[in-house]
């Protein structure tokens, strides 16, 4: 019962959340497009990834286990870093400071988290309002309101973008594109950027490569499909505007900690 009510609080201050904060920047609702030629430019932006966030129960897989940051730690991640100085950006703020030369604040950093967990909204989201911390969740279309309680649904994901969380694409089935056949491939890319875009209302043109897999020709094909910001798992904190669909994260896992952020983003 007790379980019941702390759900039912965290539902009721997140509606109220969603009546006080804007919908997260979308450059007007206006698509982007990439320069040509692409600047010759670089800048220091560490973008730390994320999968999960929640309890972690004793009897969790490994994998999963890894993958996700308690509550508790996630809070003490984003307090260590507005207590150290550092201003998360969102994906639009990226963007404008790579390809068009845009300042950033200072000691900038971006949060992003994969795959679509329906735990983000729940723990993540409200310690990211608080802080006034953009961030961003690239999503398995495929998996949003397919019946599976781990993922968002269409409602929940509105919500989210009313917390200030950007959306973007994570392909329809979570598959790595460098072994599937051109056709199919880009079928997932874009048929994963229609269908957000059609139930969110705005250009999704942030993409994240299944486990991080790509190579020239998956590249193109993202280019292709629309994406003018794509991240992957290679790690480092110098993005190139010359690179745009081949931006660096480093990840953040169960044992990181609050502390273990300084090694990430200095």
């Amino acid at each position: 019962m007790r379980g019941k009510l702390t759900q039912m609080r965290t539902v009721l201050v997140l509606a109220a959340l969603c009546l006080l904060v804007p919908v997260a920047a979308t450059a007007g609702g206006r698509e982007l497009q990439l320069p040509d030629p692409l600047p010759n430019r670089t800048i220091d932006l560490p973008i730390l990834m994320y999968h999960r966030i929640g309890p972690i129960p004793a009897n969790i897989p490994a994998v999963t286990k890894t993958l996700t940051v308690t509550p508790e730690d996630f809070a003490s991640q984003m307090q260590w870093l507005k207590s150290h100085g550092y201003h998360a950006v969102s994906q639009l703020q990226a963007y404008r400071a790579l390809e068009e030369g845009k300042p950033l604040p200072a000691k900038p950093v971006m949060i992003t988290f994969d795959d679509g967990y329906r735990d983000v909204l729940w723990h993540a989201a409200p310690i990211l309002h608080r802080l006034h911390m953009p961030a961003t969740e690239y999503v398995i279309s495929g998996r949003v309101s397919n019946g599976d309680p781990s993922f968002l649904t269409w409602p929940q994901l509105a919500r989210l973008e009313k917390l200030g969380v950007t959306i973007g694409s994570h392909t329809v089935t979570h598959q790595d594109l460098a072994l599937m056949p051109p056709s199919q491939a880009l079928a997932e890319l874009r048929d994963s950027r229609r269908t957000l875009e059609q139930h969110l209302g705005h250009p999704v043109q942030w993409f994240a490569y299944p486990f991080g897999a790509e190579n020239p020709a998956v590249v193109a094909l993202a280019e292709r499909a629309g994406y003018v910001l794509a991240v992957t798992t290679q790690g480092g904190t110098t993005q190139s505007a010359a690179a745009p669909l081949l931006l660096h994260r480093e990840e953040v896992t169960d044992t990181t900690g609050p502390g273990g952020l300084a090694g990430l983003v200095g």
